[in-house]
């Protein structure tokens, strides 16, 4: 059975309650490896020693800027976010943001290329068009975008809405050419539950303005597990969407971590479907998007045939980051601003994730960097282990650590050729817990459910 026959096959898959139960267990989302919780305290030295190390080379750059700054809670957030209303904090963020990326950049001795650049949060469209303006300048001073980057931004509808689009256009002349709208369900008693009330007419006319000004990609960001959502409630959501036909629809499970994100206590647990439900509005909705001309990428993105992330996919280009799928365009990342996260050089580099500790460290001269993780030879393997499995869905058996596979092969989650293991179609949508299996630390974190 090769990829394109198990993508052919039917996504309508039942799954008996008790192996539901029993295949919905802990395990990380692999946005890196080794995951966060192997992140130790390290010196601005080593960061540094790194980015010198990597100055050597002539491989070009991704940049992630994290904007922390919301003006509400959405109760079922786990992204590092600040609530701001005043101007003055924000700016006062962007000065030492700015002086960040001067200080890294001054440890290289040449503006170094970049491939990719994205804008992430919290709420990055609660800069101004004018703050923006002086952020890309600075990137620019210091970098060298390549003609063919992918410059993208995260965009909550409610702050770009009532300019009549002036802010969009803004981003558009400044380089943006992919934009990501976040939307998570359509029904009104769903936004109430979780505090984000954004009207249909809002999330519509916001991106049909995207389409107008002639943005290259444009994502739409679902999320299912939420209060109230039914399968049928959950498929409304689901066939506006196919209208709209968006480049690329990500739909993620509502993860709840109210041990990391108190917030989310105050979603009462009766309101929140079951774990068979939740699948059900997954598998549906999957299964809607695939029949709706979308290719299934990974275990939680869909993109139409036209799109690079789906080129990239076939030719097994596809990679992950802690910005979700994206296409492979470079491997070492940047990552500027509170609590942001790079990989340079085979290591892992976590910025301050307290907003007054990161500001006095970058004041003093200090590039931030607070955590991170020097991966071994080990974790270099098991790292494109898992990459492999969580992109591609199947890995070269070649090279694989001697691990106990009995269990996923009789259960019908993984099977394998003389030269690669394979997930089957349903093993493709429990995809974390086969890679869990090459993780040489999983009992060591507390992650979400697969489920």
């Amino acid at each position: 059975m090769n990829r394109k026959a198990c993508l052919a096959q039917s996504d309508l898959i039942h799954v008996m309650p008790e192996l539901l139960s029993q295949w919905n267990s802990s395990v990380p989302r692999y946005t890196s490896y080794p995951t966060a919780p192997q992140f130790h305290e390290i010196s601005t030295s080593l960061y540094q020693e790194k980015l010198r190390a990597f100055d050597q080379s002539e491989k070009p750059l991704s940049l992630y800027v994290h904007i922390p700054f919301c003006r509400s809670m959405c109760l079922f957030c786990g992204c590092s976010v600040v609530l701001n209303r005043r101007a003055d904090r924000a700016q006062q963020y962007l000065d030492h943001l700015l002086k960040e990326v001067e200080l890294v950049a001054s440890n290289f001795c040449k503006k170094r290329k970049v491939a990719q650049l994205h804008l992430g949060g919290g709420t990055p469209t609660t800069l101004s068009e004018k703050q923006f303006e002086i952020l890309f300048a600075t990137i620019q001073e210091h970098f060298t975008m390549l003609p063919e980057a992918e410059i993208s931004i995260e965009i909550d509808p409610r702050t770009v809405l009532t300019d009549d689009g002036k802010k969009l256009l803004s981003l558009k002349r400044l380089g943006f050419n992919r934009v990501s709208f976040g939307v998570q369900d359509l029904d009104p008693q769903v936004q109430e539950a979780v505090r984000r009330r954004q009207s249909e007419e809002m999330t519509v006319s916001t991106f049909l303005k995207a389409r107008d000004l002639g943005f290259h990609s444009i994502n739409i960001d679902l999320i299912y597990g939420l209060p109230f959502q039914t399968v049928d409630r959950f498929s409304k959501t689901v066939e506006k969407i196919l209208e709209l036909k968006p480049d690329r629809i990500a739909l993620f499970s509502y993860a709840k971590i109210p041990w990391l994100k108190k917030h989310q206590m105050a979603i009462p647990d009766k309101t929140l479907p079951s774990t068979e439900e939740k699948f059900r509005i997954y598998v549906d909705a999957r299964a809607r998007f695939m029949t709706g001309g979308y290719t299934a990428i990974g275990m939680d993105h869909f993109c139409l045939a036209s799109d690079p992330l789906s080129t990239a996919y076939f030719q097994k280009k596809l990679t992950r980051n802690f910005q979700g799928y994206t296409v492979e365009l470079a491997e070492d990342m940047i990552g500027f601003g509170l609590t942001s996260i790079g990989f340079i050089e085979n290591a892992y580099f976590q910025n301050r994730k307290d907003l007054e500790s990161y500001q006095k460290a970058v004041a003093k001269g200090d590039v931030s960097a607070a955590k991170g993780y020097v991966l071994t030879e080990e974790d270099i393997r098991r790292r494109k282990i898992i990459l492999s499995l969580m992109c591609h869905f199947e890995v070269e058996k070649r090279g694989l650590p001697e691990v106990d596979l009995t269990q996923l092969k009789e259960e019908g989650l993984l099977f394998e050729t003389q030269e690669a293991l394979i997930a089957t179609p349903l093993g493709r949508l429990f995809i974390r817990r086969i890679a869990a299996k090459f993780d040489a630390y999983t009992a060591q974190g507390n992650f979400s459910r697969v489920v």
